[in-house]
């Protein structure tokens, strides 16, 4: 039904507050949000741009589990394979290393408004006004939480204290890294998660590493392809500057972050709440959690706390 034409239209019309709602919106409503799902079109061009405002996202598996709404238990395990003619399951089966991952349905919530004249105005171009909106500010805070989250209310962080990334290295300056420090930081990474690696960082300690030489005057960061090692760098405000004990630099296999979507995008108008102003409201809202299901796929720089 979402993807057919008629709820794309009974969608948009309803946005610009042009009619009462319809059988195709009514049947299409979210009861936990009393809001109503994207357009299958709409959804589309919504996920693509929120992909470009979040590298997290670009790197992690994402995941869809959507037919229950409470908290749900999820599994890992590495794999083995193994040569020969005969299949030797009981040489195959290490019970060790299946893992059982706790997974909730956080909400987040996200306002924007529109003036009422250009609501109205078929001219318009709302939907990209609304899904660029959303996805931008959304993609925000999505990437703050999947750094720094706290587990509580929110996603699980990459950075976050315990069920977060392995220390690899601390550096021995609370205020400079060395070049010394980030070749630790690339070998403590066990070599198969290495080998799909890349490294998160924000702009000020990107600045710093930039500078970075060893001994024969070159320099560390390839600035022809933007790597380090050979491996990727993303820039990712969310990550911490350096400071005292901040964890500045991540380094590892990020699809090992699961990043879990229970449900999916909903938006309902508010009129009435903003018409006074001339204006419109819209309040999306999703459902999702993320945690780093392999600890070790990805370390850490810390710098010295003292």
């Amino acid at each position: 039904m979402i993807n057919s034409t008629a709820y794309y239209n009974d969608f948009w019309n309803e946005m610009r507050g042009k009619q009462a709602v319809t059988d195709n919106l009514y049947n299409n409503r979210e009861s936990k949000t009393n809001a109503y799902h994207l357009p299958g079109e709409s959804n589309k061009k919504y996920t693509a741009v929120l992909q470009k405002e979040s590298a997290v996202r670009q790197l992690a598996t994402v995941v869809n589990a959507t037919r229950s709404d409470s908290r749900l238990w999820t599994f890992d395990c590495e794999g083995q394979a193994e040569w020969g003619d005969m299949v030797n399951l009981e040489g195959m089966d290490n019970e060790d290393d299946f893992q059982r991952f706790e997974v909730h349905a956080y909400r987040l919530s996200e306002l924007v408004r529109l003036g009422l004249e250009f609501a109205s105005d078929q001219s318009f171009a709302i939907e990209d006004y609304v899904i660029g909106k959303m996805a931008r500010c959304f993609g925000t805070s999505e990437e703050q939480a999947f750094i720094n989250g706290t587990g509580e209310n929110q996603p699980t962080g990459i950075l976050h204290a315990t069920d977060g990334a392995e220390t690899g290295v601390t550096a021995e300056s609370d205020s400079a890294i060395s070049y010394d420090e980030i070749i630790k930081l690339y070998l403590s990474v066990d070599k198969k998660y290495r080998k799909h690696g890349t490294w998160l960082m924000n702009d000020e300690t990107a600045l710093a590493l930039r500078t970075l030489k060893d001994l024969a005057g070159n320099y560390l960061w390839k600035e022809s392809d933007e790597t380090i090692f050979s491996k990727s760098v993303q820039i990712v405000d969310s990550m911490p500057s350096i400071g005292k004990g901040q964890k500045v630099i991540a380094f590892g296999d990020f699809s090992n972050y699961w990043l879990v979507q229970r449900f999916p995008l909903t938006i309902r108008t508010l009129k009435e709440k903003f018409a006074m102003r001339g204006q419109v409201g819209y309040l999306g809202c999703e459902y999702l959690d993320g945690k780093l299901i392999r600890k070790d796929a990805v370390k850490v720089l810390q710098m010295a706390a003292d």
